[in-house]
């Protein structure tokens, strides 16, 4: 419980600019300085991500806006985004993901590459968060997605920056773990932020999923109790949970550091939940695989 209770601390989560707008306050629950992320949706302007930068800050969270390489035209945009979130919101930590777009806007078709313009040391970040793909990607090859990783690890050894990976949301703690033992005995050396769906119904999880395209883990939501099959009830990530807290127990050299959330419309709820973890309250099933609040 102890070790659950642990991972839980300091989670983050994310809401799109949009939601950002209409906030009047945020969740008591949610602790001053947490990190909030700020969702890049395809076809938004920067001035989005910027307003709901400032927004967060004045609510007394941490902004960690997402940033889309393909979607950024040249180096000068570049440098003007982070020059622009660090003035008017004091941001100094981003989530930096090539984006869904099939081509680039301009210079940059990768994270490596916009990393590669020294940017984000120029402008004094400390942060940066880089996608990790636990289920692979349906866009890339995994021999690919390996080459990636030894290049971001090889940047983080002669940056300032203190890089970490963000990984999708997965539905299944053994694939996860796995997923990590094998990209540390390949080298990667990057603390990980495991992405964990908030708390949602089976229909609104199996829509985020297939838009997502998350798919390898899809099946556990249907595999283990009948109460999965209550299309109505709401779901929690407990067993993930769990199952990454028994890995950082079992396994000193583990590199999963904590916990980030995609609330799917459910953001309070989701904070709630976590923020009870975090504060232990909560108990273990009889088997000590799920967590209920």
């Amino acid at each position: 419980k102890a070790g659950v209770a642990a991972l839980m601390q300091g989670f983050s989560i994310e809401k799109t600019p949009g939601e950002v707008a209409s906030l009047r306050a945020l969740p008591a629950d949610l602790p001053a300085g947490s990190r909030v992320y700020i969702t890049w949706i395809h076809g938004n302007d920067f001035a989005r991500i910027l307003r709901a930068a400032v927004r967060l800050r004045e609510l007394g969270m941490q902004p960690v806006p997402h940033l889309a390489a393909r979607a950024i035209a040249d180096v000068d945009a570049l440098d003007n985004m982070l020059a622009a979130l660090h003035r008017e919101a004091a941001v100094d930590h981003a989530l930096l993901v090539a984006g869904s777009a099939r081509a680039p806007v301009g210079r940059f078709d990768s994270t490596l590459a916009a990393l590669a313009t020294g940017s984000f040391e120029r402008h004094g970040w400390r942060d940066l968060g880089v996608a990790g793909h636990p289920e692979g990607s349906p866009d890339i090859a995994p021999e690919a997605l390996a080459t990636a990783l030894r290049h971001k690890n090889a940047y983080a050894e002669t940056s300032a920056l203190r890089m970490h990976l963000v990984t999708q949301f997965c539905f299944d703690g053994a694939p996860l773990v796995a997923w990590e033992r094998q990209i540390r005995q390949a080298g990667n050396r990057l603390p990980i932020h495991v992405g964990l769906a908030g708390l949602a119904s089976l229909p609104t999880l199996i829509k985020y999923a297939r838009s997502c395209g998350v798919g390898a883990s899809l099946g556990v939501l249907t595999r283990h109790t009948g109460r999965m099959f209550k299309l109505l009830s709401v779901l929690t990530p407990g067993e993930v949970v769990v199952a990454l807290a028994a890995a950082r127990i079992n396994d000193t050299g583990c590199l999963i550091e904590r916990l980030h959330f995609f609330p799917f419309g459910s953001f309070d709820a989701t904070v709630a939940w976590a923020a009870s973890v975090a504060r232990g309250d909560f108990s273990l099933t009889r088997d000590d695989t799920d967590i209920a609040v």
